[in-house]
């Protein structure tokens, strides 16, 4: 059991909301359930498995915003009977880490950067002799350390940058492409994409069983053709009862066969379709536990997952099977929650769920990763590629997005979507409200970021116009109306060489 407190910057505990957001990972990351005793007093008893551990919370960080914050002790983690004050860990840890980073190299810091750090190290000093006001000192210093952090992450980005990756992927949801009842959406759409996702999913594809319907498809597949744009089919299998699966598939079971039958049978149909016209595939979604309609065991849903890629390359051996995931930090697992499925004693993450997929031995070309709103840093952002590079496949972010305004979730919305929209994917970066320039600003700096890495190969930002999944995330207006955001992607773009004009 470990004793953990978290003070605002006027010394008290801090709100409850805050409180309850703590959990422990493992050293790679990986949470444990969480099973805290939170006191009256405010102190946390944290009680896990094993040890060392890192601690997240989510907190509130006046000059920062609202995000996920870790603290790990300079890298070693925290033992048992460890008594922490998180705010100052995370503080010193932020420091630490940065500093690693700065020492790798590769690129000149700027002043702001340099002087950010610098920040941080002097309050942290100044809180060590005045305890009066440490907890005001330590929560700036945390403040202007993981500003210093993402320097350090985007300008060393900036600085590998140094020519054009020819066959970069620049995508976007496109189910409503050509986008007839917006004038001039579709050529902005072309300004900045080379590459779009279309919608696959076995609930609009077949509805009725056995009659499936492709002419949405079809026709986004000729359209798409015209300017030349590189499509995706997504996904070809997805656990999810409402988005997913048609109302028929509800009474399949993996027991009797009956789960293997129709995936054999629908992702072959898919695939071989498409031929020559589509080559790449999310093969299966969210298959780490969170969608698990079938209540389906961690070692069925790999060898579900296997079965897919396998019908892929069998139907099209050029094919590209891309294994997508989503909640990357696993916060999830932290929570015990799932769309839909069973709850375990620690459910996978998508690292864990690589991790077994990799065990099994199967073919798959492509990591897909999902990063809509993360309310992590740029350097933490930074940190997960390199947790993910370990898999030696491509990266590709196949949605993501943070939105330029507050609208709240559509009503009515099942239970695992409101978790989702109101509690993963809701936070605050650098400020305390999103708009157009701050939307801007994320996209820029996490495109350049992620443009740097050379594992990652496609960037699919999720949808083109608002509303979109999340609310306000979209790059246009409901009235088509551009936003900052695309202006600053067309830019980037041009910046490093890449062209997409409007045919």
């Amino acid at each position: 059991m470990l004793k953990v407190r978290m003070l605002d910057a006027q010394g008290n505990s801090m709100l409850r909301d805050e409180l309850h957001t703590l959990y422990a990972t493992d050293m790679k990351q990986v949470p444990f359930r969480r099973k805290n005793e939170v006191q009256r007093s405010g102190e946390i008893y944290v009680n896990v498995p094993e040890t060392p551990v890192t601690l997240h919370a989510k907190i509130i960080i006046p000059g920062y915003g609202y995000m996920w914050v870790q603290a790990d002790n300079c890298g070693r983690g925290y033992d048992e009977g460890a008594d922490i004050e998180f705010v100052r860990e995370a503080a010193v840890s932020r420091v630490y880490e940065t500093e690693r980073e700065l020492a790798k190299g590769g690129f000149k810091p700027s002043p702001r950067c340099v002087s950010k750090l610098a920040d941080a190290k002097a309050l942290i000093k100044l809180a060590e002799k005045n305890t009066s006001q440490s907890p005001d000192l330590y929560i700036t210093a945390l403040a202007v350390g993981l500003w210093a952090g993402e320097l350090v992450a985007v300008e060393r980005a900036r600085a590998r940058i140094t020519g054009t990756r020819q066959n970069f992927l620049f995508g976007c949801g496109g189910f409503e492409y050509p986008y007839e009842t917006l004038p001039g959406a579709r050529a902005l759409y072309d300004s900045v994409f080379n590459y779009s996702t279309l919608p696959f999913y076995l609930a609009r594809t077949e509805p009725e069983k056995g009659k499936p319907r492709y002419e949405v498809i079809d026709k986004l597949i000729e359209e798409f053709a015209k300017v030349g744009i590189k499509t995706k089919g997504h996904p070809l299998w997805w656990a999810h009862e409402q988005a997913g699966m048609p109302p028929w598939a509800a009474d399949l079971k993996w027991e009797d066969g009956s789960v293997q039958r129709e995936l054999h049978r629908v992702v072959k149909r898919h695939v071989e379709r498409y031929v020559g016209k589509v080559e790449i595939f999310d093969a299966i979604n969210e298959a780490h536990d969170w969608c698990n309609v079938w209540n389906m065991r961690q070692d069925e849903l790999v060898e579900m997952t296997k079965m897919c890629c396998d019908d892929i390359h069998e139907a099209n051996p050029k094919a590209q099977a891309v294994v997508n995931t989503c909640f990357m930090f696993g916060e999830n697992v932290a929570d015990g929650r799932v769309q839909w499925g069973i709850v375990n004693e620690r459910n996978m993450t998508p690292y864990t769920y690589l991790k077994k997929c990799e065990a099994l031995g199967f073919q798959y070309e492509v990591v897909g990763i999902q990063l809509y709103l993360p309310s992590r840093d740029m350097l933490a952002i930074d940190k997960l590629y390199d947790r993910f590079a370990e898999f030696k496949k491509p990266l590709h972010l196949t949605e993501l997005g943070v939105p330029s305004f507050y609208r709240d979730i559509p009503y009515p919305s099942h239970e695992g979507d409101v978790y989702c929209l109101r509690y993963m994917y809701k936070g605050h970066w650098r400020e305390f409200e999103w708009n157009e320039r701050l939307q801007a600003d994320w996209l820029e700096d996490f495109y350049t970021l992620s443009y740097a890495r050379p594992e990652v190969e496609a960037l699919t930002w999720w949808s083109f116009p608002d509303p979109g999944y999340i609310p306000g995330a979209g790059l246009i207006c409901e009235d088509g109306k551009p936003k900052e955001a695309l202006y600053r992607l067309r830019a980037l773009q041009e910046s490093w060489g890449h062209n997409f004009p409007s045919k």
